[in-house]
């Protein structure tokens, strides 16, 4: 792009771009640039005529944006996040000043355990930092959203990553057998052969596929029986208050949720290797200091270290 056309671009502008892919909405939008609505609609208007292109269309009250849109944000998104690094004094991030928000891609399972630590960590110590977490599907990276800059890091159990993608690991986690204190296997020896007389629970991305704890029976000759998909492990815990039902999941995960409800976590009496968990960010952000800053909390919130 020539000087020319660069002087037709205010940065508050693409701010305003950014914030209206983030909301979808002219009047959120306003309230977080403490701005009123017909003062976004005007920036619209000159975002419009900037990239000759309507950028957004109104569809039930929401603001959907064209593929034009999609196409240019990860380069505004990039070109923001280089200026606010540019300009951080010094070469350095006051997390109590900042009002960043950050992206987070995991499992709901990861989510669980993360979110209310990290929230209570920003409490004390970046009070109007936010996070927002999407949800992976799946256990694949998402390569294309660390390119495109729609997550700032994904967190999950990944294969080695190469490219542009830098990767730190977290921690590696075994599995064991999640139930209502009484159920009636409860005080049992978790042998494969027991284990695939219960009953199991799981979600529903999961029907018709193996695991790995279903891999390893299945070699061992063995297979077990799920009564019951849902769409969200969120629902599992109270299932399991109510029924004869059991759910294998991450110790780490199973002994936070024991914590708040009155449930049993049962040892697995056969082996399964462990499972490696990582946080991945492109490698643009390496030198960032917002980015690094919220790196070092996530991965100390993960490993059980003070960040």
């Amino acid at each position: 792009m020539e000087l020319e056309t660069l002087r037709k671009v205010s940065l508050n502008l693409l701010t305003v771009f950014e914030l209206l892919m983030e909301t979808r909405s002219a009047t959120e939008t306003a309230a977080r640039l403490h701005t009123t609505q017909p003062g976004i609609s005007r920036k619209l208007a000159e975002l419009r005529r900037l990239f000759a292109d309507p950028l957004f269309m109104l569809v039930k009250r929401q603001l959907v944006p064209t593929q034009r849109a999609i196409d240019i944000r990860p380069v505004v998104r990039e070109a923001l996040a280089a200026i606010g690094g540019l300009m951080e004094d010094g070469g350095t991030f006051d997390p109590m000043k900042s009002a960043q928000t950050f992206r987070i891609a995991a499992r709901h399972t990861i989510e669980w355990m993360l979110a209310p630590g990290l929230r209570s960590h920003c409490d004390s110590h970046a009070p109007s930092v936010r996070f927002s977490f999407v949800n992976m599907q799946g256990v694949a990276l998402p390569e294309k959203q660390l390119e495109d800059h729609t997550i700032d890091i994904a967190l999950g159990r990944f294969e080695e990553v190469g490219g542009r993608l830098r990767s730190q690991a977290l921690f590696d986690d075994d599995r064991v057998c999640l139930m209502r204190r009484g159920h009636p296997a409860a005080r049992k020896r978790l042998t494969p052969a027991v284990f695939c007389s219960l009953r199991f629970v799981t979600t529903t991305d999961m029907y018709g596929k193996d695991n790995e704890v279903d891999a390893q029976l299945r070699r061992a000759g063995h297979t077990r029986d799920f009564d019951l998909y849902v769409s969200s492990m969120s629902h599992v815990p109270l299932i399991l208050l109510q029924t004869d039902l059991a759910v294998t999941m991450p110790r780490r995960l199973a002994a936070y949720i024991a914590r708040f409800h009155p449930l049993h976590v049962s040892e697995l009496a056969f082996h399964l290797p462990k499972s490696h968990y990582s946080m991945v960010w492109h490698a643009r952000w390496d030198d960032v200091p917002a980015h690094r800053w919220m790196r070092e909390v996530v991965a100390g919130l993960m490993m059980g270290k003070a960040a």
